[in-house]
């Protein structure tokens, strides 16, 4: 039987999906065997929405203990200070870039890719804009850095990366993280925001006992 498709719709800047991501992983782990996990990447800061992080760090900054406390992540203090200095750009292309990047290389450690460059940003406080962020994490993969720059900044990675997004907006998510699973040519809503393990599984017994 052809395995189905958890689709793990993300965006980089989002801290739910920086919450949820143990989550994508421990599913991976127990289910890897079943179904196969892919990120799609969201878009959620682009266009008109891209601008300093000023714009939204005081927001962030009353908004992230409810995410500590809700899933257990936990925002480093290299972060609080990148949002405090607010000087950045918010623009999720490039982080969405090297994920699609990525995914086009090693297709079966996305979710793994997608988490640790969350962690990149929400502990170590790196900057989506800073071509270094990828070439560590490129190497943390084993990829040759030089080689995956290469290919995230080429025109197929932008062109992928705006076929993910309008994927996203076609399927009509409007907000993240969503997980959808794929199975017999159709698609199911696993969860619509931040979902423990437990309730994630439960809907996706209930799917599959359906079939």
């Amino acid at each position: 039987m052809k395995k189905g498709t958890v689709l793990y719709v993300m965006d980089p800047l989002c801290g739910w999906c920086y919450g949820f991501s143990n989550v994508m992983q421990e599913m991976e782990q127990k289910y890897a065997a079943d179904f196969d996990f892919r990120v799609i990447v969201g878009g959620m800061i682009t266009g008109e929405r891209i601008g300093p992080v000023s714009n939204m760090a005081n927001y962030i900054l009353g908004a992230y203990k409810r995410v500590e406390d809700f899933s257990g992540a936990k925002f480093g203090e290299p972060y609080l200070d990148f949002l405090r200095d607010g000087s950045d750009i918010n623009n999720s292309e490039p982080p969405c870039r090297a994920i699609y990047a990525f995914g086009q290389m090693q297709p079966d450690k996305m979710v793994d890719f997608a988490h640790a460059l969350q962690l990149k940003h929400f502990i170590e406080g790196k900057s989506f804009n800073d071509e270094n962020t990828y070439r560590e994490l490129a190497t943390a993969f084993g990829l040759n850095a030089d080689e995956f720059i290469e290919s995230m900044n080429s025109e197929d990675a932008k062109y992928g990366t705006q076929q993910d997004f309008q994927w996203v907006k076609a399927a009509g998510i409007e907000g993240f993280p969503c997980t959808v699973l794929h199975y017999a040519d159709q698609y199911y809503l696993l969860a619509q925001g931040f979902q423990k393990l437990e309730s994630v599984e439960k809907t996706m017994e209930s799917i599959m006992a359906g079939n």
